[in-house]
């Protein structure tokens, strides 16, 4: 080969290179983020919205209750009393917890007489600890009886949930605008801690009424957005503590990160107990607080109309026989509905909400014939790269980006890359289609979840590191018990459905009992000892902590004394291998 060719031949294959390392970047690397990022707008109404809440800032709403705004996605509340505080709420992590605590401490050094949480959710209790000064005598934690319950449900699909949940408030977008009802969710795992306190005492009835550090006032079960949901009410000040059933946004119908059905029925006869009070303040535990009987009485009604009108109108055309998303096309809020600044969809949307009352009536099924047992997606995509072939996909989900019809353009390319993972075109349409559907979006919510499924797909997120950190620091302050439900929907039947066997865990410092009943693909825990089980364990809680969050292997603690194992060692590892550990 002469030397003229081998340097174009060299050149050749640099050039090569550099367009195989360029098209790589573009598709993957910090220039399509930069692309994303580009094409990535916001509603203004939306970004207009962020005022709301766009500072970390204590107000005061009148005297004796303050509110926390801006340093989280939930408020924190004090309420100052004779000689202590009450806290209401205490955001989602340790760290914001912490700089609302410093916050309040500048306006009175009064000892935290006791803890509200309003309802489950991470950003109203994950960050507890900052408000225990004195671990040696901490303050009472009220919450409403059906709290573990939601805690339980909330802990079984946690690997799901907080997937879809990072997507929803949009955690890993570098430009998130906000999140509808606060300016953003500091929960990532790597930036914040998880400082979580379990309830301590709890409340039964449909009114409490309590004295905490010289306050008066009625704990009341308001279930709306959870049903363990509790407002408090201040007779002295006339001030509702409303908790998440208001805030200035479209109200959360349905989570799109995953939640059951929410009652709206139950939802409206919740804000009508809170009309009954007539409150001069209306505190929420989202956005900004309300003064004024006239004003709040007009934000409640309109809010609790809205509500039943989604419900009443969903069900007349369910009735009717009509399909799901046609319902959703058909159901809009009246006008006047539509245009109070606090049924903006900023956060929850009509269309969602229909698919939530439908579901909750119906359950999945559509009532077709053809939906009992479709095709998986896989196998659609399938046939219709069959019926039509790749290169005719392309071309009509080319077209359609070209016309703006993001979703069948999504679709389209969706069906490509299920059968031709990575295909280049597919996945620069299909990202096209995800950002433009985003950035069209007035709930932060769907604009928020559609961005961060872009940058997944393009290989600039990944929650999977975050989650395990945050499963690690979860399985520390969980109850035992709850680590073990956990357990039950790790096993792996096709690896160990024929095991018939059973465990008793005897926890010494904490004297707590447990025993495991593995049979027939399943496993049955219960809180108890039994002292006739094919094998039994003797350990700490802390011990089975750090194996179960995959910082020491069990066959490490055994050697080391930290785990006493009666009915052969090799046995138990058998056992424990049955359990998925990521």
């Amino acid at each position: 080969m002469e030397g003229p060719q081998i340097a174009f031949l060299v050149l050749l294959l640099a050039l090569t290179s550099y367009l195989g390392n360029r098209l790589w970047a573009t598709i993957n690397g910090p220039s399509y983020k930069e692309r994303i990022l580009r094409l990535a707008t916001a509603d203004q109404q939306l970004s207009n919205h962020t005022s709301e809440f766009a500072r970390p800032e204590i107000l005061q709403v009148t005297e004796g209750i303050y509110m926390a705004i801006g340093y989280a996605l939930a408020n924190s509340i004090m309420i100052e009393g004779k000689d202590g505080i009450v806290i209401v709420d205490v955001t989602e992590s340790y760290e914001t917890g912490q700089a609302i605590m410093a916050a309040f401490r500048n306006i009175t050094k009064k000892p935290v007489a006791a803890i509200v949480y309003t309802h489950n959710h991470a950003d109203h209790t994950y960050g507890a600890k900052a408000f225990i000064e004195n671990e040696t005598s901490p303050p009472d934690i009220w919450a409403h009886e059906s709290i573990n319950k939601e805690f339980r449900r909330t802990f079984t699909a946690n690997a799901a949930a907080y997937r879809r949940a990072m997507r929803q408030f949009g955690v890993f977008l570098p430009d998130s605008v906000n999140s509808g009802i606060g300016k953003t969710l500091k929960f990532d795992g790597g930036k914040a801690s998880i400082g979580i306190v379990f309830p301590t005492k709890f409340v039964h009835q449909k009114i409490t009424n309590l004295t905490m550090a010289g306050i008066d006032m009625s704990i009341v079960h308001i279930p709306g957005e959870t049903d363990d949901q509790i407002g408090i009410w201040l007779p002295k000040q006339e001030a509702f503590l409303c908790a998440d059933d208001v805030y200035k946004a479209f109200p959360n119908l349905y989570a799109i990160r995953g939640t059951p059905d929410r009652n709206l029925l139950q939802w409206v006869e919740s804000i009508d107990t809170i009309i009954g009070y007539n409150p001069q303040y209306l505190v929420p535990s989202h956005t900004r607080p309300v003064v004024g009987q006239s004003n709040i009485q007009d934000i409640l009604t309109a809010y609790r109309d809205a509500i039943q009108f989604i419900h009443d109108q969903t069900v007349r055309y369910i009735n009717a026989g009509m399909d799901l998303i046609d319902i959703t096309k058909k159901v809009t809020l009246p006008k006047n509905l539509g245009e109070h600044p606090y049924l903006q969809e900023f956060y929850g949307t009509v269309e969602w909400s229909v698919k939530t009352v439908f579901t909750s009536y119906l359950g999945w099924f559509s009532g077709d014939a053809v939906d009992l047992s479709p095709l998986s997606k896989r196998d659609r995509a399938d046939k219709m790269v069959k019926l039509v072939g790749v290169s005719k996909l392309l071309e009509q989900a080319r077209e359609a980006l070209r016309g703006k019809e993001f979703q069948w353009a999504l679709e389209l390319s969706s069906h490509v890359l299920l059968t031709n993972p990575g295909h280049r075109e597919a996945t620069e349409i299909k990202l096209d289609c995800l950002t433009s559907l985003g950035s069209r979006q007035k709930s932060a919510n769907g604009r928020n979840y559609y961005l961060t499924s872009a940058f997944e797909i393009a290989g600039l997120v990944d929650s999977s590191s975050s989650l395990k950190r945050n499963r690690e620091a979860g399985i520390k302050v969980l109850p035992i018990i709850l680590i073990f439900r956990a357990l039950q929907i790790r096993f792996k039947p096709e690896d160990c459905g024929h095991m018939t066997t059973s465990v008793y865990f005897n926890f010494q410092d904490s004297n707590t009992h447990i025993s495991v009943v593995i049979r027939n693909g399943i496993v049955i825990v219960k809180q108890e000892e039994c002292l006739q089980c094919d094998i039994i364990v003797t350990t700490t809680e802390t011990t089975f902590k750090t194996m179960i969050g995959s910082r020491i292997r069990a066959i490490t603690a055994y050697g080391s004394g930290e785990l006493e194992i009666q009915g052969g060692a090799m046995n138990f590892r058998n056992i424990m291998s049955c359990f998925e550990r990521n």
